[in-house]
């Protein structure tokens, strides 16, 4: 089989190169080849079961645990002596079906900040970026629209020269006593942009969110799902030349020569029989574990440690976010408060900063979770209708959420481990270091949490708060750009260094993070992609 462009995997950089590179070229031949299969997806009678369970249908899209006596588990996480070795772990925290990880994301849409690109100048922490916020801003653009993304078109804390394609949701009930607290404390807050679906004009096989307040599950497909959007890509569009496996591991990219690669092999999980594939060119979109896992397994003569890592930056720099969820209470609640959503509404970006760069860029957001207490839940449990009001209006357990940025470090990296998942993919070896002075800026940013929580009337409870997650679905830099092919794995252009027709797309190649979730610059950069190959021809 030969095709013109093989995609490996199918979330979110998959699907949006796809469409680019197929409405500027209809015939062209796409294979995309994806591990896990296909989900339900937009089915009432699964979104009903869940609610009234509260079990996730799909569990075997994710890794197993952590493997401990008498649990095989999956993977081999490796911490420093004196810590937990699962204080990073996949569990939970990625997807592996058709659409990636887009199954389980959240939506948080946030774009980077233009200092955010210049890092090491900024600070000497990390790398730079080989090209500038202006660079990717019509791409930001382009990745909203097709995102469905609700945002505030009026605020200014990121450049924007377009308005978001649905206006805001707007701030809940339990907004209200945060934002007087932040306003308070000087403190600056926005909406929090979200790709959920408005109501529009312009004609969409996807339903506008309903706000049921069950985005785990969307029965209305109002959460934009790469599987969904792939789908009707390929039905409402003439493309017969693209085709999508599903349940196939990429074993190996096969290299032609030093520069080309010729193509890949495949094993099929459900027979095991290995298949061999030519492409013109070969993308890599498998995320930042499964890429450089990839990479590393790909040896050659010409590339004995595996392609593009002949300066042994394959897999290294692994960093993420720092995921805290900082305790407190309210004394009373006459209102009887409670969530609304299953989305936050409110974000502060105030110490997202180039003044708070050094230390690490954080943001604050207002959590549904924020007052943890859910009616349905009491009334399952069997609560009396007056036992609901005494709780409802006693003493009420708040929170808020925040990520901060840490740099990367040589030692953090992901590599290939000896045995199989569940899927019949290689597990990973992770090499994880929690940095001290991350610690000590979650710490630190305790007692802003705490100061905002007085403003409230309440009591902070979190004195010695922790990391609730590191989270790996927000994963990066694995794989990541620079100029200098010393100093990363792809180029500015995502082109493996030192390769001709081999490019890899995803949060691998960032060579930061900032404090922000990753989706919408990863869109943005799929697009780009796209554009660029569109014009090699």
């Amino acid at each position: 089989m030969k095709v013109d462009t093989l995609i490996i995997g199918s979330g979110v950089v998959a699907t949006a190169l796809t469409k680019r590179l197929l409405e500027h070229t209809p015939h062209m031949s796409i294979l995309i080849l994806e591990a896990g299969n296909r989900i339900k997806t937009k089915d009432f009678g699964i979104w009903e079961a869940f609610q009234v369970t509260g079990n996730y249908p799909f569990p075997q899209i994710f890794d197993l645990p952590y493997p401990e006596r008498d649990a095989p588990g999956e993977n081999r996480l490796i911490g420093e002596s004196g810590q937990s070795p699962t204080a990073f772990t996949l569990n939970g925290g990625r997807a592996m079906a058709y659409g990636g990880s887009t199954s389980v994301w959240g939506g948080w849409t946030f774009r980077r900040k233009p200092e955010d690109f210049f890092l090491k100048t900024n600070t000497g922490q990390g790398l730079d970026w080989p090209f500038d916020y202006d660079t990717l801003e019509p791409y930001y653009c382009q990745a909203e629209d097709y995102l469905a993304v609700s945002g505030d078109s009026k605020d200014k804390t990121v450049p924007r020269t377009r308005p978001y394609p649905f206006h805001e949701f707007p701030y809940s009930y339990v907004d209200q006593p945060v934002a007087k607290a932040m306003e308070t404390l000087g403190i600056s807050y926005s909406h929090l942009p979200i790709a959920r679906r408005g109501v529009s004009k312009v004609p969409s096989t996807h339903a506008p969110c309903q706000v049921t307040g069950t985005c785990d599950y969307c029965p209305f497909g109002a959460r934009y799902l790469a599987c969904d959007y792939m789908d009707d890509f390929r039905t409402w569009n003439d493309y017969p030349n693209l085709t999508i496996k599903l349940g196939v591991v990429v074993m190996t990219i096969r290299m032609a020569t030093k520069r080309r690669a010729a193509g890949v092999i495949y094993r099929q999980t459900s027979t095991g029989e290995l298949v061999s594939v030519d492409a013109d060119r070969v993308i890599v979109a498998a995320g930042t574990f499964e890429t450089p896992k990839l990479l590393l397994r790909s040896t050659s003569k010409e590339w004995p440690a595996g392609v593009g890592n002949d300066t042994d930056n394959v897999g290294r720099y692994l960093i993420t976010h720092p995921y805290m969820i900082y305790a407190g209470s309210l004394p009373l609640s006459p209102d009887k408060m409670q969530w609304e959503l299953d989305f936050p509404t409110l974000v502060s970006r105030y110490f997202d900063t180039p003044q708070e760069q050094a230390k690490g860029k954080y943001v604050l957001v207002n959590a549904p979770n924020i007052v943890a207490r859910s009616v349905a839940q009491m009334m399952q449990a069997g609560y009396s209708n007056a036992k609901i009001n005494r709780t409802l209006t006693g003493a009420v357990p708040i929170s808020l959420h925040g990520m901060v940025e840490i740099f990367g470090q040589y030692e953090n990296r992901v590599t290939n481990y000896s045995k199989l998942n569940h899927l019949g993919m290689p597990e990973a070896t992770i090499h994880f270091r929690q940095d001290q002075a991350a610690l000590d800026r979650i710490q630190e940013i305790g007692g802003v949490v705490k100061k905002i929580f007085e403003a409230m009337g309440g009591t902070y409870e979190d004195e010695n708060p922790s990391v609730n997650s590191w989270r790996c679905d927000h994963a990066a830099s694995t794989c990541r750009m620079s100029k200098d092919p010393k100093d990363g794995v792809v180029d500015g252009d995502l082109r493996v260094h030192g390769t001709d027709n081999l490019y890899v797309c995803g949060n691998s190649v960032y060579p930061n993070l900032g404090a922000i979730n990753p989706t919408d610059t990863v869109t943005a950069l799929a697009f780009r992609l796209g554009d660029h190959l569109n014009a090699a021809g």
